[in-house]
């Protein structure tokens, strides 16, 4: 009875394996952004933590097409529609699209920090700390606990388009400015830019911005067997610790 079940699940993995394999998968990716969860190049090679993982997922038998776009521009494409079966990454604390219809299982947790330049003699304690400080948001992206603050002007924001622009207003504004980010995007961008992190100070910040999970993001319309694949296949590479070895060439 044993072999029987065995044999069964087998030949049901099989199928659901065939059907996945059988379907393009149309990846979403953020341009510029997003490092080191989705990293470009300019001859168009994909790699980074979430990039990994869909590799490693298809890695037999398997057409991914890659989708680039700056973040607003991937939003709203996948708002309308999006080509069949997309997958990107996204976490019920942003909402819309990118919280509609997740992995089984996270990917990873993210926190965020706050980051100020070495000669400034900011310590963040409390929001009292912050009222007098200008706010280094990147371009396009939402954060829901700050924007009470920002509507009541109690926060002042000033948007860039990259990391490279926030690191150069903290340089020109040591005492006025800081930069809100996930902490894993803000190490990763320094690196990569050749910056000392001992130019920089970097708070925690998870008592205004909590840590939460990011999980794969899926086509609300996705079809099912090929979700299941999936998933099943996640639930694979967390198990044999690939995932974490992913999570560790990055950050």
């Amino acid at each position: 009875m044993k072999r029987f079940i065995s044999i069964m699940l087998t030949i049901q993995l099989c199928i659901v394996s065939f059907t996945a394999n059988s379907e393009s998968i149309n990846y979403y990716v953020i341009a510029k952004q997003a490092m080191p969860f989705q990293i470009t190049t300019s001859d168009n090679q994909h790699s980074g933590i979430v990039s990994d993982i869909i590799a490693a997922i298809f890695i037999d038998n398997y057409t991914i097409n890659y989708h680039t776009y700056p973040f607003n521009r991937m939003i709203s494409k996948l708002k309308s529609g999006g080509e069949k079966n997309w997958v990107t990454y996204g976490s019920p604390n942003w909402g819309s699209v990118q919280a509609a219809n997740l992995s089984d299982h996270p990917i990873y947790t993210v926190s965020h920090s706050i980051l100020s330049n070495i000669n400034s003699n900011f310590v963040y304690q409390d929001l009292n700390d912050i009222s007098d400080k200008v706010f280094v948001l990147l371009h396009g992206f939402d954060y829901p606990t700050l924007q009470p603050y920002i509507d009541n002007g109690e926060i002042q924001e000033l948007r860039v388009k990259d990391y490279s622009a926030a690191f150069r207003i903290l340089d020109k504004m040591p005492q006025d400015a800081v930069f809100v980010e996930m902490t894993s995007r803000i190490k990763y961008n320094i690196k990569i830019q050749s910056r000392d992190l001992k130019q920089f100070k970097l708070q925690d910040f998870s008592a205004l911005i909590p840590s939460y999970p990011i999980y794969l993001a899926f086509d609300p319309n996705m079809d099912s067997a090929l979700q299941q694949f999936i998933n099943q296949q996640l639930a694979v590479l967390a198990d044999k610790g690939t995932l974490t070895d992913i999570i560790n060439q990055y950050i």
